[in-house]
Protein backbone atom coordinates (compact mmCIF):
# COMPACT_ATOMS: atom_id res chain seq x y z
CA UNK A 1 0.00 0.00 0.00
CA UNK A 2 1.36 3.08 -1.54
CA UNK A 3 0.88 6.06 1.52
CA UNK A 4 1.66 9.30 1.79
CA UNK A 5 2.01 11.88 4.95
CA UNK A 6 -1.80 13.23 4.55
CA UNK A 7 -2.25 9.21 4.91
CA UNK A 8 -0.75 8.97 7.79
CA UNK A 9 -1.96 11.98 9.53
CA UNK A 10 -5.58 10.67 8.86
CA UNK A 11 -4.23 6.83 10.61
CA UNK A 12 -2.42 8.98 13.38
CA UNK A 13 -5.42 11.39 14.44
CA UNK A 14 -8.67 9.27 13.72
CA UNK A 15 -7.10 6.13 15.48
CA UNK A 16 -6.66 7.64 19.05
CA UNK A 17 -10.54 9.06 18.41
CA UNK A 18 -11.57 5.48 17.72
CA UNK A 19 -9.69 3.89 20.54
CA UNK A 20 -11.54 6.81 22.67
CA UNK A 21 -15.13 6.33 21.68
CA UNK A 22 -14.69 2.55 22.11
CA UNK A 23 -14.23 2.87 26.19
CA UNK A 24 -16.46 5.33 26.71
CA UNK A 25 -19.13 2.60 24.88
CA UNK A 26 -17.37 0.19 27.81
CA UNK A 27 -17.73 2.48 30.18
CA UNK A 28 -21.29 2.94 29.39
CA UNK A 29 -21.84 -0.44 29.24
CA UNK A 30 -20.37 -1.90 32.23
CA UNK A 31 -21.78 1.04 34.50
CA UNK A 32 -25.13 0.16 33.41
CA UNK A 33 -24.63 -3.67 34.09
CA UNK A 34 -22.81 -2.82 37.48
CA UNK A 35 -24.25 0.05 38.96
CA UNK A 36 -22.35 -0.28 42.35
CA UNK A 37 -19.13 -0.30 40.53
CA UNK A 38 -19.45 2.76 38.39
CA UNK A 39 -17.31 4.75 40.37
CA UNK A 40 -14.21 2.25 40.13
CA UNK A 41 -15.02 1.50 35.98
CA UNK A 42 -15.22 5.82 35.40
CA UNK A 43 -11.17 6.10 36.95
CA UNK A 44 -10.54 2.85 34.99
CA UNK A 45 -11.78 4.73 31.91
CA UNK A 46 -9.90 8.21 32.54
CA UNK A 47 -6.62 6.56 33.48
CA UNK A 48 -6.83 4.47 30.23
CA UNK A 49 -7.41 7.60 28.54
CA UNK A 50 -4.74 9.87 29.84
CA UNK A 51 -2.50 6.90 28.94
CA UNK A 52 -3.14 7.36 25.60
CA UNK A 53 -2.97 10.75 25.24
CA UNK A 54 0.36 10.36 27.07
CA UNK A 55 1.81 8.08 24.66
CA UNK A 56 0.64 9.13 21.19
CA UNK A 57 1.00 13.29 22.35
CA UNK A 58 4.85 13.61 20.47
CA UNK A 59 3.89 11.80 17.53
CA UNK A 60 0.71 12.92 16.73
CA UNK A 61 1.16 16.30 17.66
CA UNK A 62 4.75 15.97 15.20
CA UNK A 63 2.77 14.39 12.13
CA UNK A 64 0.10 17.38 12.55
CA UNK A 65 2.45 20.35 12.79
CA UNK A 66 4.54 18.54 9.75
CA UNK A 67 1.55 19.09 7.42
CA UNK A 68 2.37 23.07 7.56
CA UNK A 69 5.95 22.59 6.59
CA UNK A 70 7.21 23.26 2.98
CA UNK A 71 10.18 23.42 1.71
CA UNK A 72 11.33 25.48 -1.48
CA UNK A 73 13.34 24.24 -4.45
CA UNK A 74 13.88 27.10 -6.54
CA UNK A 75 15.45 25.49 -9.50
CA UNK A 76 13.10 22.99 -9.96
CA UNK A 77 10.84 22.37 -13.20
CA UNK A 78 7.70 22.11 -11.66
CA UNK A 79 6.62 18.83 -12.77
CA UNK A 80 9.36 16.18 -11.92
CA UNK A 81 9.62 18.05 -9.12
CA UNK A 82 8.28 20.45 -7.11
CA UNK A 83 9.10 23.68 -6.65
CA UNK A 84 7.60 24.03 -3.06
CA UNK A 85 7.12 20.70 -1.88
CA UNK A 86 5.79 18.79 1.70
CA UNK A 87 9.22 18.70 3.79
CA UNK A 88 7.93 15.52 5.31
CA UNK A 89 6.87 13.52 2.02
CA UNK A 90 8.63 15.91 -1.45
CA UNK A 91 6.01 13.52 -3.05
CA UNK A 92 3.35 16.17 -2.04
CA UNK A 93 3.37 19.73 -3.19
CA UNK A 94 2.60 22.65 -1.48
CA UNK A 95 1.07 24.19 -4.30
CA UNK A 96 -2.95 25.41 -3.92
CA UNK A 97 -5.12 22.55 -4.64
CA UNK A 98 -8.49 21.10 -3.52
CA UNK A 99 -6.40 18.12 -1.62
CA UNK A 100 -3.72 21.11 0.10
CA UNK A 101 -6.43 23.06 1.18
CA UNK A 102 -8.46 20.15 2.78
CA UNK A 103 -5.11 18.87 4.19
CA UNK A 104 -5.13 21.90 6.22
CA UNK A 105 -8.07 22.48 6.86
CA UNK A 106 -8.59 19.19 8.70
CA UNK A 107 -4.75 19.19 10.04
CA UNK A 108 -5.92 22.96 11.84
CA UNK A 109 -9.07 21.23 13.31
CA UNK A 110 -6.73 18.62 14.71
CA UNK A 111 -4.52 20.86 15.84
CA UNK A 112 -6.60 22.57 18.22
CA UNK A 113 -7.87 18.83 19.46
CA UNK A 114 -4.35 17.03 20.00
CA UNK A 115 -1.58 19.74 20.38
CA UNK A 116 -3.97 22.36 21.99
CA UNK A 117 -6.63 20.01 23.38
CA UNK A 118 -4.69 17.24 25.05
CA UNK A 119 -2.90 20.11 27.57
CA UNK A 120 -5.88 21.91 28.27
CA UNK A 121 -7.32 18.70 29.15
CA UNK A 122 -4.83 17.99 31.98
CA UNK A 123 -5.21 21.69 32.65
CA UNK A 124 -8.48 21.05 33.19
CA UNK A 125 -8.76 18.14 35.06
CA UNK A 126 -5.69 19.37 37.52
CA UNK A 127 -7.77 22.63 38.56
CA UNK A 128 -10.66 20.81 38.72
CA UNK A 129 -9.02 18.86 41.83
CA UNK A 130 -6.68 21.12 42.42
CA UNK A 131 -7.98 21.52 46.20
CA UNK A 132 -7.49 18.03 46.58
CA UNK A 133 -4.16 17.22 45.45
CA UNK A 134 -2.83 19.87 47.87
CA UNK A 135 -4.41 17.71 50.93
CA UNK A 136 -3.15 14.95 49.48
CA UNK A 137 -0.70 14.46 52.21
CA UNK A 138 -2.64 15.56 54.99
CA UNK A 139 -5.38 14.30 57.26
CA UNK A 140 -7.82 16.69 55.82
CA UNK A 141 -7.68 14.23 52.93
CA UNK A 142 -11.41 11.62 53.93
CA UNK A 143 -11.94 8.98 52.07
CA UNK A 144 -14.45 10.41 49.65
CA UNK A 145 -11.33 12.93 48.20
CA UNK A 146 -9.51 9.60 48.10
CA UNK A 147 -11.51 8.42 45.42
CA UNK A 148 -11.62 11.61 43.49
CA UNK A 149 -8.14 11.49 43.85
CA UNK A 150 -7.13 8.70 41.79
CA UNK A 151 -8.82 10.21 38.80
CA UNK A 152 -6.05 12.32 38.38
CA UNK A 153 -3.19 9.87 39.93
CA UNK A 154 -1.87 8.90 36.21
CA UNK A 155 -1.01 12.98 36.20
CA UNK A 156 0.19 13.47 39.35
CA UNK A 157 1.76 10.26 40.99
CA UNK A 158 5.13 10.71 40.14
CA UNK A 159 5.45 14.26 41.57
CA UNK A 160 5.70 15.71 44.90
CA UNK A 161 2.57 17.92 45.96
CA UNK A 162 3.75 21.50 45.22
CA UNK A 163 5.10 19.87 41.30
CA UNK A 164 1.54 18.84 40.33
CA UNK A 165 1.49 20.33 37.06
CA UNK A 166 4.65 19.12 36.05
CA UNK A 167 3.36 16.29 33.94
CA UNK A 168 1.56 19.30 31.64
CA UNK A 169 4.89 20.90 31.46
CA UNK A 170 6.70 17.66 30.37
CA UNK A 171 4.07 17.34 27.22
CA UNK A 172 4.75 21.72 26.33
CA UNK A 173 8.46 20.78 26.55
CA UNK A 174 8.08 17.92 24.26
CA UNK A 175 5.49 19.76 21.95
CA UNK A 176 8.81 22.30 21.83
CA UNK A 177 11.87 20.12 21.21
CA UNK A 178 10.23 17.82 18.40
CA UNK A 179 8.44 20.48 16.57
CA UNK A 180 9.21 24.10 17.88
CA UNK A 181 12.74 23.63 15.95
CA UNK A 182 11.48 22.30 12.75
CA UNK A 183 9.56 25.41 12.20
CA UNK A 184 11.94 27.74 12.70
CA UNK A 185 14.40 25.91 10.36
CA UNK A 186 16.19 28.13 8.10
CA UNK A 187 17.10 27.10 4.37
CA UNK A 188 19.94 30.01 4.69
CA UNK A 189 20.91 28.76 8.28
CA UNK A 190 20.26 24.88 8.66
CA UNK A 191 22.09 24.37 11.48
CA UNK A 192 19.55 26.85 13.55
CA UNK A 193 16.93 23.58 14.46
CA UNK A 194 19.44 21.56 15.55
CA UNK A 195 20.59 24.28 17.98
CA UNK A 196 17.08 25.56 19.22
CA UNK A 197 16.74 21.95 19.96
CA UNK A 198 20.03 21.67 22.45
CA UNK A 199 18.91 24.77 24.12
CA UNK A 200 15.79 23.29 24.81
CA UNK A 201 17.44 20.43 26.41
CA UNK A 202 19.90 22.37 28.27
CA UNK A 203 17.15 25.00 29.65
CA UNK A 204 15.50 21.72 30.56
CA UNK A 205 17.71 20.12 32.56
CA UNK A 206 18.05 23.07 34.61
CA UNK A 207 14.91 23.31 34.88
CA UNK A 208 14.14 19.91 36.14
CA UNK A 209 17.62 20.23 38.76
CA UNK A 210 16.03 23.14 40.30
CA UNK A 211 12.78 22.03 40.63
CA UNK A 212 13.31 18.63 41.63
CA UNK A 213 9.67 17.41 40.56
CA UNK A 214 10.11 13.88 41.31
CA UNK A 215 9.05 12.00 44.26
CA UNK A 216 11.53 9.11 44.32
CA UNK A 217 15.50 9.59 42.86
CA UNK A 218 15.20 6.95 40.58
CA UNK A 219 12.82 9.00 38.49
CA UNK A 220 15.14 12.11 38.47
CA UNK A 221 18.26 10.72 37.66
CA UNK A 222 16.15 8.67 34.79
CA UNK A 223 14.83 12.21 33.82
CA UNK A 224 17.81 13.76 33.85
CA UNK A 225 19.77 10.94 31.89
CA UNK A 226 17.39 11.22 29.26
CA UNK A 227 17.35 15.30 28.40
CA UNK A 228 21.09 15.05 29.04
CA UNK A 229 21.42 12.26 26.20
CA UNK A 230 19.08 13.96 24.32
CA UNK A 231 21.93 17.19 23.67
CA UNK A 232 24.24 15.00 21.76
CA UNK A 233 21.12 13.39 20.09
CA UNK A 234 20.03 16.86 18.22
CA UNK A 235 23.52 17.17 17.61
CA UNK A 236 24.42 14.46 15.47
CA UNK A 237 22.66 16.13 12.01
CA UNK A 238 25.23 18.80 12.13
CA UNK A 239 28.68 16.86 12.16
CA UNK A 240 29.67 17.03 8.86
CA UNK A 241 30.95 13.82 6.86
CA UNK A 242 28.58 11.64 8.04
CA UNK A 243 25.74 9.69 5.83
CA UNK A 244 22.12 9.00 7.60
CA UNK A 245 23.10 5.51 8.05
CA UNK A 246 25.97 6.91 10.60
CA UNK A 247 23.34 9.15 11.85
CA UNK A 248 20.90 6.47 12.50
CA UNK A 249 23.50 4.20 14.09
CA UNK A 250 24.24 6.88 16.68
CA UNK A 251 21.09 7.45 17.45
CA UNK A 252 20.48 3.94 18.53
CA UNK A 253 23.37 4.02 20.25
CA UNK A 254 21.89 7.09 22.45
CA UNK A 255 18.90 5.18 22.99
CA UNK A 256 20.48 1.78 23.57
CA UNK A 257 22.82 4.12 26.07
CA UNK A 258 19.67 5.63 27.93
CA UNK A 259 17.95 2.25 28.03
CA UNK A 260 20.89 1.09 30.24
CA UNK A 261 21.13 3.80 32.45
CA UNK A 262 17.02 3.21 32.97
CA UNK A 263 17.95 -0.52 33.93
CA UNK A 264 21.11 0.61 36.09
CA UNK A 265 19.01 3.07 38.05
CA UNK A 266 15.92 0.88 38.47
CA UNK A 267 18.57 -1.88 39.88
CA UNK A 268 20.55 0.56 42.49
CA UNK A 269 17.11 2.02 43.57
CA UNK A 270 16.01 -1.98 44.38
CA UNK A 271 19.10 -2.39 46.26
CA UNK A 272 18.72 1.09 48.17
CA UNK A 273 15.31 0.05 48.88
CA UNK A 274 15.68 -3.72 49.91
CA UNK A 275 18.91 -2.10 52.36
CA UNK A 276 16.29 0.39 54.04
CA UNK A 277 14.05 -2.33 54.66
CA UNK A 278 16.54 -4.71 56.25
CA UNK A 279 17.67 -1.46 58.35
CA UNK A 280 14.06 -1.09 59.32
CA UNK A 281 13.55 -4.65 59.99
CA UNK A 282 17.00 -4.74 62.51
CA UNK A 283 15.61 -1.27 64.36
CA UNK A 284 12.60 -2.76 64.89
CA UNK A 285 14.07 -6.43 65.96
CA UNK A 286 16.73 -4.16 68.50
CA UNK A 287 13.66 -2.48 69.57
CA UNK A 288 11.81 -6.08 70.65
CA UNK A 289 14.70 -7.19 72.16
CA UNK A 290 14.99 -4.07 74.82
CA UNK A 291 11.62 -4.48 75.73
CA UNK A 292 11.64 -8.66 76.50
CA UNK A 293 14.99 -7.75 78.31
CA UNK A 294 12.69 -5.44 81.17
CA UNK A 295 11.13 -7.84 83.56
CA UNK A 296 7.90 -6.83 85.01
CA UNK A 297 9.50 -5.00 88.67
CA UNK A 298 11.63 -2.72 86.39
CA UNK A 299 8.85 -1.81 84.40
CA UNK A 300 6.74 -1.16 87.38
CA UNK A 301 9.55 0.93 89.03
CA UNK A 302 9.69 3.31 85.73
CA UNK A 303 6.48 3.97 85.90
CA UNK A 304 6.29 5.10 89.53
CA UNK A 305 8.78 7.37 89.12
CA UNK A 306 7.11 9.08 86.19
CA UNK A 307 4.00 9.66 88.07
CA UNK A 308 6.29 11.49 90.77
CA UNK A 309 7.73 13.69 88.46
CA UNK A 310 4.35 14.01 86.96
CA UNK A 311 3.25 15.24 90.39
CA UNK A 312 6.11 17.03 91.56
CA UNK A 313 5.57 19.13 87.62
CA UNK A 314 1.76 19.87 88.97
CA UNK A 315 3.38 20.99 92.53
CA UNK A 316 5.77 23.39 91.04
CA UNK A 317 2.91 25.13 88.18
CA UNK A 318 0.24 25.90 91.26
CA UNK A 319 3.09 27.41 93.10
CA UNK A 320 4.06 29.53 89.84
CA UNK A 321 0.48 30.49 89.92
CA UNK A 322 0.12 31.24 93.77
CA UNK A 323 3.10 33.45 93.14
CA UNK A 324 1.71 35.37 90.24
CA UNK A 325 -1.68 36.11 92.15
CA UNK A 326 0.95 37.44 95.14
CA UNK A 327 2.61 39.42 93.11
CA UNK A 328 -0.23 40.81 91.35
CA UNK A 329 -1.92 42.04 94.69
CA UNK A 330 1.58 43.68 95.38
CA UNK A 331 1.33 45.63 92.34
CA UNK A 332 -2.08 46.69 92.72
CA UNK A 333 -1.48 47.94 96.26
CA UNK A 334 1.46 49.85 94.83
CA UNK A 335 -0.46 51.77 92.23
CA UNK A 336 -2.73 52.54 94.88
CA UNK A 337 -0.45 54.23 97.08
CA UNK A 338 0.77 56.14 93.99
CA UNK A 339 -2.87 57.32 93.23
CA UNK A 340 -3.18 58.43 96.64
CA UNK A 341 0.28 60.18 97.15
CA UNK A 342 -0.47 61.95 93.58
CA UNK A 343 -4.01 63.45 95.46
Amino acid sequence: FDYNHYDTLLLYTLTPIIFVIIVLGIYRLFSWLCIKYRNNILQESITTVFYLTFLIYPGVSQTILETYLCESFPTADGEDIFKSALRSDYRLSCKYSRERVTALVYASFMLLFYPIGIVLLYVAFLKRYKILILKQDTPELDQEGEKKLKRVSFLINPYITKRYWFETYELVRKLAQTSLAAFLQDASFPRLSPVIAMNISIIAVLLLVFMKPYKTVGDFWFAFASLVLLIPASQLSTLEGLDPEQITTGLYGIIGTELSCMVVIVLVELILKRYETEMIKVDRSKSVQFVQKVTPDEFIKAMNENVNMLAQIKRLKDKNVELRNKLSRQQLNCLKEVEVAIV
